[in-house]
């Protein structure tokens, strides 16, 4: 009796611990999200007036890009005339050669002179906002000889990312 009744108290022991013991799975659920490329420009003048004496206007802009990125920046005039000077044009044809300056200090433009009016540049990524800005004047100043008339040129700010 006595082996019957360790038998059933081993027995009662195993079948109650296999039945207190929980069962165990797992599941998982991938995560994630995708950030698209992205290059922004904010505070961007809307005109620059250039002086008629030779001194400067000057225009800002404001960019941020989430990715490496590369800058053109030129004056239409010096793309579209291939010149290899900026000017502005009237709409007669004259021509007012113009001098513009590039202040970009976070990649190394400290109001520098842009000789053919452009540049080119590959920037990497940059987690800020950049700020900068163009001054433009006449190479000379106005005379009383320099024929009349509205003279203009558009500064394109182009960003490739």
């Amino acid at each position: 009796m006595k082996i019957f009744i360790k038998s059933a108290a081993i027995l009662a022991a195993l079948l109650g611990s296999g039945l207190t013991q929980a069962a165990n799975t797992t599941a998982s659920i991938p995560m994630g999200l995708e950030v698209p490329k992205s290059c922004s420009f904010t505070d961007v003048s809307t005109g620059i007036v250039i002086p008629e004496n030779g001194s400067e206007g000057v225009g800002s802009f404001t960019f941020q890009c989430n990715v490496a990125f590369t800058s053109e920046f030129q004056s239409e005039s010096s793309a579209v005339w291939g010149s290899g000077k900026s000017s502005v044009l009237s709409i007669s044809g004259k021509k007012l050669e113009t001098v513009i300056k590039l202040n970009l200090p976070q990649f190394g433009y400290s109001n520098s002179p842009l000789p053919h009016g452009w540049v080119w540049a590959n920037w990497g990524y940059r987690a800020q906002a950049q700020t900068g800005s163009i001054a433009i004047s006449l190479k000379e100043p106005i005379t009383a000889t320099t024929p009349a008339g509205i003279y203009i040129d558009t500064y394109k700010l182009d960003l490739y990312y």
